[in-house]
């Protein structure tokens, strides 16, 4: 009589790209923390290093590396740093808005194509994750289930700066410069902060700064015409209102950050601009990819029972979903399907 057939142990594979296509994602070194993975569309331009605890000892790691040809990397040092040992995963991103973008319109979360074969206890998982992330909108249930939030309320680390090219110089490309000058100029991105695993440290100051007030759009708005006396004055005095914000920058640590945009009277008044920098880090100590472990309070779930095939997909996009800034990618491949010649 014939044993039964062993169940399918699978590895894991990680890819990032300007959208969600196939075509578009491109397999990342995991932990890789010195060579980033550039991603580039129309509208952003960033590096992104994702960072998966223990993935090293897991089982058909090292085939996997040489199937996708990748080299076999240590876990990263991130990990051992204060702050990343209770921590399971971490995703950084460090890039620009080509362009400038209102807060409320660009989100990040969870796409997936098809219905989730869901655990019984999945509507208490979300309500506990709505719980630490308030500005999570999301239906689970749908022929198309999705997840997303405001970018800047739900990252577990925002650090925003401005971009490193002085305005002399780069006044002097745009006016002067050949074509090739002014592509490297809109392309360019400030070194990548963590290459030896270095954490991002929160500070979103720059956002609150006396100049994030005063823009084009409140002016165009109170000052329709010459002739119109009222709206001069209405203007003049708009004008003042805004030119008196605050002198001393706003000091927001994580928690504070993360309320303060979940409340769409703040989101709105936000501006993603072209010409800062923003550093993102995503981590958890919930989700255990190098061992397909949901770690909730209380009890820990195998997600191969539930896995349908769909890989899990994260997206930076617009909020109307016409535009895609980048994707990043969890799949699972067997490890039977592992040749090695």
């Amino acid at each position: 009589m014939s044993s039964a057939e062993a169940p399918t142990r699978y590895r894991l594979r990680v890819s990032a790209g300007p959208s969600a296509d196939p075509k578009d994602l491109k397999i990342l070194p995991v932990n890789d923390d010195a060579n980033p993975t550039l991603i580039e569309s129309d509208e952003f331009i960033g590096q992104i290093v994702v960072r998966i605890k223990g993935l090293d000892k897991t089982f058909g790691y090292k085939e996997g590396q040489e199937q996708d040809s990748l080299e076999v990397i240590p876990e990263s040092p991130w990990f051992s740093l204060p702050g990343g040992d209770n921590n399971l995963s971490s995703v950084q991103i460090s890039g620009r808005f080509k362009r400038e973008w209102p807060g409320e319109q660009i989100v990040f979360g969870n796409q997936f194509e098809k219905p989730l074969r869901l655990p019984p206890f999945s509507s208490i998982a979300l309500k506990f994750i709505q719980f630490i992330d308030p500005g999570l909108k999301a239906d689970i249930y749908c022929d198309r289930p999705w997840a997303f939030s405001p970018l800047i309320a739900t990252m577990n680390t925002v650090n925003v700066s401005g971009w490193h090219l002085d305005k002399a110089t780069q006044k002097k490309v745009e006016e002067h410069g050949q074509e090739e000058d002014k592509e490297r100029l809109e392309n360019e991105l400030p070194p990548w902060p963590s290459p030896q695993g270095e954490h991002i440290v929160e500070d979103t100051t720059l956002l609150f700064q006396p100049d994030q007030y005063n823009n084009k759009e409140h002016e165009d708005a109170a000052l329709t015409s010459e002739g119109e006396t009222a709206h001069a004055h209405e203007h003049e005095n708009k004008k003042e209102e805004l030119t008196m914000a605050p002198t001393q920058p706003k000091v927001l640590n994580t928690s504070a950050r993360r309320s303060y945009f979940a409340k769409e009277a703040n989101l709105v008044k936000h501006r993603y601009r072209p010409d800062q920098v923003y550093g993102f880090d995503f981590f958890n100590p919930y989700l255990d990819f190098a061992n397909f472990t949901l770690k909730v309070p209380g009890f820990s779930v195998d997600i191969t029972k539930y896995w349908d095939g769909q890989p899990l997909t994260y997206i930076i996009k617009s909020q109307d979903s016409s535009v895609t800034f980048m994707a990043f990618q969890f799949e699972l491949i067997p490890v039977k399907d592992i040749v090695i010649e």
